[in-house]
């Protein structure tokens, strides 16, 4: 019991100090906020906001837990609720209010105590001083944090249509520059524009330009043909202007287009059959066969006559023959000069054509990207990927212990600390040597090798003046040697050093 009021006095001034704090200190209200998260519905509408992994679900829970516990969103709201009774509204919040708030009374949580990623279903969790105070602190932290995710997808988004407009705009300069250079090849063949693309577009069969050159050369040959019979002709009719018997020796082919001359040959073969009959039957003198030899000779002048008319009515036709021949000849010149012309420029057109195609296709897909991106931009002013499950849900009663289990609990803590201390100051068992504490046996190790012989000298001269019995004069001599072997130095080391201490102790006594 000597020590009795040490412990009871802590266990009181603990108990004091707790009930002081639990009566002084304010009660904290708890209030939390089901949210559901879910993704940008343009990525994939087939998901439905669903997330593609649970990486990126985290992330994006992440992503709501760090804006949650920005400066900004967590200043907004609490200007939005306005101070607490006694603060001064003029600077409410500072700066010490809003990290306050930040390290203690805002949080994002996952239910039931799980890592972020496991669910879309997450907690906005938020302290405050009642009731009342943390639920309209709650719903203003709701607000302000979808605002500033609204502005943060706003944000992103105008930087993402930034960078797609300039990936546009660099995708229609190379469409321009690819469209200049086909227009160049394109004004350059002009009427073959389409036999060029036609000859770009199907690359195995006939081009109609090839079709055509092979019909005009048909043309071509059978206009040299014409033009050699008729020149054949030309140069019969000219020999048999002169002799008519020249025309009898031709074959027919070459009068098919002359019928009166025709007629006139075989009317000259017939009198000069009948003259050649006559001839063996009559002599000259005989009128028969004068009248068909006048006959014969009047045939060959017609027949000179009329050819000479002929002549000149071929003429013509043999000039223009010749130049029908000459045209198709040039026709046939242009025509393979084009298809060459045609063939140098189809490897070059095909690649500036396919460069064309590709560059107009990535100015399509440049366009649609940024129809996205301003989409998301329109959706992120008008929507939150960030939705509200219920009614923000507070606490009964306040958070952390009661009165009574504060009070308790200082007491409890009390009863440990005079405990403790009266363990550390009180007496230990007494020793045979004859000290009454452990302290005492502690600091007697410590003493001088000098002051433990003065001990044993003072021991001695009390044995002297109070006389013990013979065995307990053997049992104080054994003591008193064995301390003095102890105490005795092991080494000349030891000795010097213990002569210098007492020499030391002894310049201190004087002094």
């Amino acid at each position: 019991m000597l020590f009795a009021p040490l412990w009871i006095g802590a266990v009181i001034v603990f108990g004091f100090l707790g009930g002081v704090y639990a009566l002084f200190s304010k009660d904290v209200y708890s209030a939390r906020q089901p949210l559901v998260v879910r993704d940008e519905a343009t990525r994939a509408v087939d998901r439905l906001g669903r997330f593609a992994s649970q990486t990126e679900l985290k992330a994006a829970q992440e992503t709501i837990l760090e804006m949650a516990q920005n400066r900004e969103v967590v200043a907004a709201a609490l200007r939005q609720i306005g101070p607490p009774e006694g603060a001064d509204s003029a600077t409410w919040p500072t700066i010490s209010d809003v990290d306050g708030a930040i390290k203690k009374s805002v949080n994002i949580l996952a239910p039931q105590g799980a890592e972020f990623g496991n669910t879309e279903v997450v907690y906005l969790a938020v302290k405050a001083e009642s009731p009342e105070r943390a639920i309209s602190f709650c719903q203003a932290m709701f607000d302000n944090l979808t605002k500033h995710l609204r502005d943060v997808r706003r944000v992103r988004a105008d930087s993402v249509i930034i960078e797609l407009s300039h990936a546009r705009d660099l995708a229609k300069a190379n469409l321009d520059r690819v469209a200049s250079q086909i227009h160049e090849i394109e004004v350059q063949f002009g009427a073959d524009l389409g036999e060029l693309r036609k000859l770009n577009d199907t690359y195995g069969g006939d081009s109609n330009l090839r079709r055509i050159l092979e019909t005009t050369k048909e043309q071509q040959r059978v206009a040299e043909l014409d033009l050699k019979k008729m020149q054949a002709l030309y140069d019969l009719l000219v020999a048999s202007s002169k002799d008519p018997q020249r025309l009898l020796i031709s074959g027919g082919d070459l009068l098919t287009s002359q019928p009166s001359l025709l007629r006139l040959k075989d009317g000259l073969i017939d009198a000069q059959l009948k003259s050649s009959q006559l001839s063996g039957v009559y002599t000259m003198l005989n009128p028969k066969r004068k009248a068909a030899i006048a006959t014969e000779h009047e045939i060959r002048e017609r027949i000179m006559q009329e050819t000479v008319s002929v002549i000149a009515a071929m003429e013509p036709s043999l000039k223009l023959q010749q130049v029908e021949l000459d045209k198709l000849n040039n026709r046939v010149n242009d025509l393979s000069r084009k298809l060459e012309m045609l063939a140098t420029a189809r490897t070059s057109y095909a690649e500036i054509d396919a460069e064309l195609t590709q560059r107009t296709e990535q100015l399509a897909a440049a366009d649609q990207r940024l129809a996205d991106a301003r989409a998301n931009r329109s959706a992120a002013l008008a929507t939150s990927l960030v939705a509200e499950l219920g009614p923000p849900q507070v606490s009964e009663n306040p958070l952390g212990p009661g009165t009574v289990t504060t009070t308790m609990g200082a007491m409890m803590a009390g009863l440990i600390f005079g405990l403790g201390t009266v363990f550390l100051i009180a007496p230990g068992p007494a020793q045979s040597h004859g000290r009454r504490r452990w302290s005492d046996h502690v600091q007697t190790q410590n003493r001088r090798v000098g002051d433990q012989s003065d001990q044993s000298r003072r021991a001695t001269d009390q044995r002297q003046s109070h006389p013990m019995t013979r065995k307990d004069d053997l049992v104080a001599n054994s003591s008193s040697v064995t301390n003095l072997i102890e105490a005795q130095p092991s080494s000349p080391r030891q000795v010097a050093a213990s002569e210098h201490q007492d020499v030391d102790q002894g310049t201190d006594t004087a002094s």
